[in-house]
């Protein structure tokens, strides 16, 4: 029996941002997108991620980086502005809300966090928040994804996991955790997929 709904972000509630950004930046501003990538997929971006540096130190960093003329700044807004709300994925989170406990589980950065919420207005959705910056954790590691479930409080059979990648939650699935790969758009599909481990799905279209 299902009793917690544990969601991704990046990929799932909003678009995987990296891929959005690189495109708009090079059609508008003829940056590298190979350049721009290496800063955010650098160590450095992982330990922003863990809570290891500050935002400021990061992006300090980035700037020293970057070719002349290159702006760490833009980089970073647009960025968090190509985290677009997916609306299919809202909606099916307000109709599970008040049946299931929901829980945030990313791999996320302190100040995008506090971004897109002013944005969009979404942790008030959600009961419990795991952030990779909380805890110095980063998915796929197994120690992350037992912080999870220890906020969870239930069994890791009792939890239905939405991620877009799969390397990223394997180790919930080694740890018996119901998981279950979306991808945007694919809303029906991801349906039947929690129907099939036994969500109440009531109102939502077959």
């Amino acid at each position: 029996m299902i009793k917690v709904i544990v969601f991704d972000l990046g990929g799932v509630l909003f678009a995987e941002g990296k891929s959005v950004l690189i495109k708009k930046l090079s059609k508008e501003k003829d940056y590298d997108k190979d350049v721009v990538l290496r800063i955010l997929k650098s160590p450095k971006s992982i330990d922003l991620r863990k809570g290891l540096i500050t935002d400021e130190e990061f992006w300090t960093w980035a700037q020293k980086q970057l070719p002349s003329g290159y702006n760490a700044q833009l980089i970073k807004k647009e960025w968090y502005d190509s985290y677009l709300l997916d609306r299919d994925i809202l909606e099916l989170v307000k109709s599970l809300k008040n049946k299931y406990q929901l829980i945030i589980f990313s791999g996320n950065i302190k100040s995008r966090i506090k971004y897109l919420d002013e944005k969009y207005d979404f942790r008030k959705y959600f009961d419990k928040e795991v952030y990779s910056f909380d805890h110095h954790l980063n998915k796929p590691q197994k120690e992350f994804v037992e912080v999870m479930i220890k906020e969870a409080g239930v069994k890791p059979e009792e939890i239905a996991y939405i991620d877009n990648y799969y390397k990223d939650a394997a180790p919930a699935k080694e740890l018996r955790i119901n998981i279950i790969i979306y991808s945007r758009g694919q809303i029906d599909k991801l349906q039947k997929e929690l129907r099939k481990i036994g969500v109440d799905l009531e109102g939502q279209p077959e």
